[in-house]
């Protein structure tokens, strides 16, 4: 009986203990703060594409190129734990703030990373993905609309990152 009991635990076990290994909260313990910082985002690369369901195959990719880019968002560490984001920080008519805890994104602070990532609900159904990279400055953001939207289909923007000289509003 003891050998039946030892073996279904051995068999059990893994599977028990496999969803709270890869937890985010179980693999983000390194991190309970955020780097202090102040960036400024310029787009540096955008493509897009629509679902292989969709009539458009066509990939399409954009770059800002034009003399003075435009501050697409100003990212902003506030008390250590709140990532502030700020889109079109010197559009004042276009202008959006909102903040996003520590403990409601996923990040990866280890020796090679410092990336967090969160995933925002719009208007639509659309899935708006982030991710920055707070050693290489590099902020991405994934559209995702869904698959019954007239332009169903994949947005991809890259930005680079620099220090900002101004602080924010």
């Amino acid at each position: 009986m003891r050998a039946l009991t030892a073996g279904l635990l051995a068999l059990i076990w893994p599977a028990m203990c496999l969803p709270a290994m890869l937890s985010p909260a179980m693999a983000q313990r390194s991190a309970e703060t955020l780097p202090a910082l102040t960036v400024d985002c310029y787009r540096s690369l955008a493509t897009k594409t629509q679902f292989p369901e969709g009539s458009g195959k066509d990939v399409t990719v954009a770059n800002d190129d034009s003399a003075t880019p435009l501050i697409r968002y100003r990212l902003q560490v506030v008390d250590k734990t709140i990532l502030k984001i700020i889109n079109d920080p010197d559009r004042d008519a276009f202008r959006e703030e909102h903040g996003k805890s520590i403990w409601r994104m996923t990040r990866d602070f280890n020796d090679k990373h410092q990336i967090v990532a969160w995933r925002e609900e719009l208007p639509g159904g659309i899935v708006r993905l982030f991710t920055f990279d707070f050693a290489d400055l590099v902020l991405t953001r994934l559209d995702i609309s869904p698959a019954n939207a007239p332009a169903a289909g994949v947005e991809l923007h890259v930005m680079k990152c620099s220090k900002s000289t101004v602080v924010a509003r």
